[in-house]
C-alpha cells in the first residue's frame, strides 16, 4: 500500500504492508523536482513498479543500503531510470547479505542489483554523506527552499536500540552537519515532515550526547555492559527478542564503547 501525501514541492509516499504494519513499521520515498528520493522495501515492488512507470523521473537517489530505502534499486536500474547512490551503497545492493528474519518478516528480501547503471547529476539536490545509522548513510539537501531529506538520521529524540553498525559518535557529528545548513523543512523516511525541525534535531543531539557520557562513565567503574544497558536504556523491549538481540540495546551501549576504543566490560551473565 502507498499512500500519497502532497507537501507544496514534495511529494511523500508512505509505504506500508499488512506485515510492515504489524511490526509497527513503514517508510517513505519523496519526489521533488522530478527526482525520487529512496525506492522502498522489496514487498512493495508492484506498486513501486506502478510508481515507477506513471511518474516521468530525472532520476532516483539512494540514500543507503537498508532494504526499506534501496530495496527496489534493480527495478529502477531495470527500468533504465538514471540512479545515484554512493558507492558503498551499489556494492551492497549488488551483494546484498542475508537478511535476518525479523528484518525480512517486515520488509522482504531484496534482489540484487544485476542491471547497468545511467548515472545522473541531480541539479539543485545535494547529497550529503552523514554516517552513523549505517556507514553510507546520506541524506538530500536542497538548498533552494532549505529543505533535508533525513532518510534515517533523526527516526526518534530517543532511539534507545542500534544495529551492530551504528556509531553514535559519527551519528552526533551528521546531527551537527546537518543543524549548521540552517534547515526549514526536514522530511524524516519514516515520520514523514517533522513539525518542529530543527528542535526535533537539537533535542536528538543533546538526548544522544548525553547517552554517550553515561555510558562511559559506567563503563569506567567496571560496570558490565547489560547493566549498563539496562540502567541507561531501561529493560530490554520486544525489538531486542523478536531481532534475536540483533536491534538491541546492548548493541547501542556496545557502539558507545567501540567507538571510543574501551574495552568492553565483561558479561554479568544475564
Amino acid at each position: 500500500m502507498i499512500q500519497i501525501e502532497r507537501h507544496e514541492d514534495v511529494v511523500r509516499f508512505a509505504m506500508s504492508t499488512r506485515r510492515s504494519r504489524l511490526a509497527g513499521m513503514s517508510a517513505s520515498a519523496y519526489l521533488v523536482g522530478g527526482v525520487l528520493i529512496d525506492c522502498g522495501f522489496p514487498d512493495v515492488a508492484h506498486e513501486v513498479d506502478r510508481l515507477l512507470q506513471q511518474e516521468t523521473l530525472r532520476g532516483v537517489i539512494v540514500t543507503h543500503a537498508h532494504e526499506d530505502h534501496a530495496g527496489n534499486v534493480e527495478a529502477v536500474a531495470r527500468r533504465g531510470i538514471a540512479l545515484l547512490a554512493h558507492p558503498d551503497t551499489l556494492a551492497y545492493a549488488r551483494a546484498p547479505a542475508r537478511l535476518p528474519m525479523y528484518r525480512r518478516f517486515t520488509w522482504g528480501e531484496p534482489s540484487p542489483l544485476r542491471s547497468a547503471i545511467v548515472s545522473f547529476e541531480p541539479e539543485g539536490l545535494v547529497l550529503l554523506h552523514t554516517p552513523g545509522h549505517s556507514p553510507d548513510h546520506h541524506v538530500v539537501w536542497d538548498a533552494s527552499t532549505r529543505t533535508l531529506f533525513s532518510s534515517d538520521l533523526f527516526i526518534g529524540v530517543k532511539v534507545r536500540v542500534a544495529h551492530h553498525s551504528e556509531r553514535p559518535r559519527e551519528l552526533v557529528a551528521s546531527l551537527r552537519r546537518v543543524l549548521a545548513l540552517d534547515p526549514a523543512r526536514v522530511f524524516d523516511a519514516h515520520r514523514g515532515l517533522l513539525p518542529t525541525p530543527q528542535e526535533s534535531l537539537r533535542a536528538k543531539l543533546a538526548w544522544t550526547e548525553e547517552l554517550i557520557g553515561r555510558v562511559e562513565a559506567l563503563a569506567d567503574t567496571g560496570m558490565p555492559v547489560e547493566r549498563i544497558a539496562r540502567a541507561v536504556l531501561g529493560a530490554r523491549d520486544a525489538n531486542d527478542f523478536v531481532s534475536i538481540g540483533e536491534y538491541s540495546r546492548i548493541n547501542l551501549v556496545r557502539a558507545v564503547l567501540a567507538e571510543a576504543g574501551a574495552r568492553v566490560p565483561a558479561s554479568d551473565g544475564h
